[in-house]
């Protein structure tokens, strides 16, 4: 059971950070893209009112879901895993809304996805929940602000 969870947490953080790079931000930003919102809608609110964005949860709620019967599967074969995926998934719904209704609480508390949003360098940082991945993959970027 133990190792099913420490898989889940670290298959979660991976999985995040994979949809995030390749998918909303490679495809995001091709203007033609269903993904195309993350990076024309979200990333422009963000960086335009420095870091709030009110409108984050709808398309979010609707890929999760999909995403999470697509690995439904898993279920069956490791439940703990899925079970762990499934509570980073609802943790990232809520953390990655309050984090941009609540900028200073992100800045505080979510460097990692604040400097996703307000660093230099926007393909950089892309776990949202925790940065294990992104300091696995060596994308975890720090910044100072004034």
């Amino acid at each position: 059971m133990i190792l099913q969870v420490l898989i889940g947490i670290v298959a979660a953080s991976f999985l995040e950070w994979t949809i995030h790079k390749h998918i909303l931000h490679e495809l995001g930003k091709k203007k033609v893209s269903i993904f195309s919102f993350h990076w024309g809608v979200h990333h422009r609110n963000a960086r335009k009112n420095d870091f709030y964005d009110k409108g984050v949860s709808g398309r979010e709620l609707v890929g999760i879901l999909v995403i999470c019967l697509l690995a439904s599967p898993v279920c069956f074969i490791l439940p703990f895993t899925y079970c762990i995926m499934l509570l980073h998934a609802m943790i990232y719904l809520v953390v990655h809304n309050l984090a941009h209704r609540s900028p200073s609480l992100a800045k505080t508390f979510l460097p990692w996805h604040y400097d996703h949003h307000m660093g230099k360098d926007q393909n950089q940082n892309w776990c949202v929940v925790h940065p294990l991945a992104d300091y696995v993959m060596k994308t975890r970027k720090k910044y100072e602000y004034e």
